[in-house]
């Protein structure tokens, strides 16, 4: 971090990011502590199903080379031989309840696989890499976005390392550090490509990350394409912003609804249907502890349109205090009591016309509110279990941050706040 040229341009310096990072390393030890000494059943475990899976495919390495090279790239597996020699013995290959185009457990056991030539089988090694991942995926963001504040800079730059599920989840090795990664960087190289700056290097880049994004968790790209495609439209014409995404966004959801009936014939909408049924009846095998009733899915127009604010309801605004049943919902519910006081603090700016507003940021501001929107419709509609729901918004939650802030600028709060921290 004190020589990657990434790294030294991006604002803090390099005493900030060591703190930073080794916080997220006793985050990580933290959480090892939960799950192995609160959670005990270690197969259940999230911080430790891929990882141990993980384990039989590295070692097809030093037995048999070719097995592991042909179970990283996915290239002829799907047989007798590789069910009988490997994924017998993995509890995470194959899940009982899985609607998803492709199943994303296989990709984070073969990134874990590969941390393991340098890892030697310690796992606070992957928890190492894992908290550098998304080290990466936020200073990417922020050197993005870091243009459009004339101030706040210091305030963002903790908010979006420290938001409570942004700062915990991100730390373990789960699936959340590698998707703040792909989205953070690709966004720095769709600004990088849009800037003609290192094009072919950037298109690179995005390439990369949109495969990262597909095999890692399908419906954020789901939701990360829609308010991207939007944001390019509106950056590469003279069109009113409002007007690009409303319009596009209308026929996305056209799209979306009769997805069924255009090649390739995917019915996107009985797949949400089929999630949120896989998912209640997974919570309900499970015991889990925080689930709750949600609304079924009816696989028509109206049916969308019911559930969708309800979804949006649940992302802001579970777990509910009156239903936490331990300590370790209380930073879940801090941070949403945190958002919503900034919802509330731009409903009130707004109505005192004291938004700050840059014109050659709103397209950024869009996209931002779009992403977080759409990803937590989809996530709201079919999760009904309040713990899930925690880690699943975690990449929807940069994205928010910097819209929420972005428009509280001239908030005398938190200017007064931003006056008293320490520069880094």
């Amino acid at each position: 971090m004190k020589r990657w040229s990434f790294f030294k341009t991006a604002g803090p310096n390099h005493q900030f990011l060591w703190v930073v990072f080794s916080l997220k390393f006793i985050a990580s030890l933290g959480l090892y502590y939960i799950y192995t000494d609160m959670y005990p059943e270690r197969m259940e475990a999230d911080i430790f199903k891929y990882y141990d899976d993980s384990q039989y495919m590295f070692n097809a390495l030093w037995e048999k080379p070719m097995d592991y090279i042909r179970l990283l790239i996915g290239y002829d597996i799907d047989n007798e031989y590789f069910f009988d020699q490997y994924y017998i013995h993995m509890n995470n290959w194959d899940r009982a309840y899985d609607s998803n185009i492709y199943n994303d457990s296989h990709t984070i056991i073969r990134i874990n696989a590969v941390i393991r030539l340098f890892s030697f089988g310690s796992y606070h090694v992957h928890s190492l890499f894992f908290c550098m991942f998304s080290m990466i995926g936020t200073i990417a963001i922020y050197k993005v976005v870091k243009q459009y504040f004339s101030k706040l800079k210091k305030t963002l730059l903790l908010f979006l390392f420290f938001l409570p599920s942004i700062f915990i989840w991100t730390s373990g090795v789960l699936k959340e550090g590698i998707l703040i990664l792909a989205l953070g960087v690709m966004l720095y190289a769709i600004n990088k490509v849009l800037d003609n700056s290192k094009r072919k290097q950037a298109l690179v880049l995005v390439a990369v990350t949109l495969f990262l994004m597909l095999y890692i968790k399908f419906y954020v790209l789901v939701a990360f394409l829609p308010a991207m495609i939007c944001f390019l439209v509106a950056h590469l014409t003279k069109m009113k912003k409002v007007l690009v995404y409303g319009v596009l966004l209308s026929l996305f959801g056209v799209v979306v609804l009769n997805a069924k009936h255009i090649p390739p014939h995917v019915d996107l909408v009985k797949i949400l249907e089929r999630k949120q049924s896989d998912f209640k009846r997974l919570a309900e095998w499970q015991h889990a502890g925080s689930e709750f009733e949600l609304t079924p899915i009816e696989p028509s127009f109206v049916g969308i349109v019911k559930v969708v604010p309800e979804g949006l309801l649940n992302c802001f605004i579970r777990p509910l205090l009156w239903n936490a049943k331990s300590s370790l919902y209380y930073p879940a519910i801090f941070e949403n009591i945190i958002v919503l006081m900034f919802l509330i603090g731009i409903a009130l700016a707004l109505f005192n016309r004291e938004i700050y507003f840059r014109e050659d940021a709103k397209n950024l501001i869009w996209f931002c509110f779009v992403f977080t929107l759409l990803l937590f419709v989809i996530i709201g509609i079919t999760t009904p279990v309040a713990g899930a729901l925690v880690r699943y918004k975690v990449p929807a939650l940069p994205f928010l941050v910097v819209g929420c802030l972005y428009f509280l600028q001239n908030s005398k709060n938190l200017n007064f706040i931003e006056s008293k921290l320490p520069k880094f």
